[in-house]
Formats: C-alpha cells, sequence, structure tokens
C-alpha cells in the first residue's frame, strides 16, 4: 500500500474511532443505567457546579429496600469500607467490606469522607435512606451525590450524579474514558452485597 493511501486509512480508521467514542460509548458512559427521567430529575448538589464539563448520572435497581442500602453508602470511603470497586486502584488494595461495619455508620453533615490518601469530600448533605451529597474539598469543583427512590416495597433505584468543573483535556478524557469502569462496579458492588443480606 502506498503511503498516501496508508495516511488516508490511518485518518479514516482515527475519525471512526473518535466518533464512535464520542458519539456512542461517551453517552453510555455517561448515562449508564439511567433512565431519561433520572437524568433530567434534579439531584442534591446540581447548583453547586453551575457548568460541569463532566456530568454523569448513572443508577441501578437493587432488590432491597432503601432503610437495607443506605448504609452501605454511609461506610464508604479509602480505608473505611472502601468503595465496592476495583479496591487496588482505590482503596490501596484493601478489599471492600462485605458487611456493614456498625462504627462506621455515624457519618453526620460535616464530616469528611476520604476519597484517597490525600483527598477528602465533605459531607454536605444526609437525608438517612434518601440522600447523601459530598463535596470535594480540592482546588476542583466537584460534587457526588445519592439518591435512594422506591419503586416497590422491595425494590429501590440507587442513583448517582457526579459533576465536575475541572476543565482541561487530559482531565476529561481520564473521566470520559475510565471513570465508569470504576462507578459501574461501585454500583453492582452495592447491588450485590445489598441483596446478599435483604
Amino acid at each position: 500500500m502506498s503511503p498516501r493511501k496508508t495516511a488516508v486509512l490511518a485518518g479514516f480508521i482515527s475519525v471512526l474511532v473518535i466518533s464512535l467514542f464520542w458519539l456512542v460509548y461517551r453517552p453510555w458512559a455517561r448515562t449508564w443505567g439511567a433512565t431519561d427521567e433520572e437524568i433530567a430529575r434534579p439531584m442534591p448538589g446540581d447548583d453547586l457546579v453551575a457548568s460541569p464539563m463532566f456530568d454523569a448520572t448513572r443508577a441501578v435497581t437493587i432488590a432491597a429496600s432503601r432503610e437495607e442500602i443506605w448504609p452501605w453508602l454511609v461506610q464508604m470511603g479509602y480505608r473505611r469500607a472502601g468503595f465496592y470497586s476495583w479496591d487496588q486502584l482505590d482503596n490501596d488494595g484493601i478489599p471492600s467490606a462485605e458487611r456493614i461495619i456498625p462504627e462506621l455508620q455515624e457519618l453526620r453533615v460535616g464530616d469528611m469522607m476520604p476519597m484517597s490518601h490525600d483527598a477528602d469530600a465533605r459531607v454536605e448533605i444526609l437525608e438517612p435512606a434518601k440522600s447523601l451529597l459530598l463535596v470535594f474539598q480540592s482546588d476542583t469543583e466537584a460534587t457526588w451525590a445519592w439518591g435512594l427512590y422506591e419503586t416497590t416495597a422491595d425494590k429501590t433505584r440507587l442513583v448517582t450524579r457526579l459533576r465536575v468543573g475541572a476543565d482541561g483535556l487530559r482531565s476529561r478524557l481520564v473521566l470520559d474514558a475510565f471513570e465508569i469502569i470504576m462507578m459501574r462496579k461501585c454500583l453492582l458492588g452495592i447491588k450485590r452485597r445489598a441483596e446478599s443480606v435483604s
């Protein structure tokens, strides 16, 4: 194949990959599991990051009540109960908890939830068995909201929304490309744990 044809083919493949990422993967990653109604529904903290460069709403149905799911959220955190995700990446390899830990259930507004060895999030809103809002304490504006919405007596929609105001191409690419890998496993991890004891 001539150099010119090789360049044309490479250009075509690049455009195709970028288009698939932007038009297919990115929308899927930012709305995994969530309905149109859940994506449009206001959540606590939406007003704190007015113009986010990253705005992702994800959800999962859990066969458990809001009260049964809530303790798993309250005890989250780096070197606490973990994030029920890829522990090697977000909890120093310490396995996320497989049980409710009583001593980690006393979370209050104003408390700091550790996100990593050098980052915390402040508990801004806490409505037991309803909603939790974490505000990251960093130079980057970011909020992480959790909502529990009962659909039937024994089923609940767990909805989470991450809004990040940071700019910069690198930050955007990392969040768009990889954040869903952690978040999806987190949601499914909570689902498995809550359903196993409900």
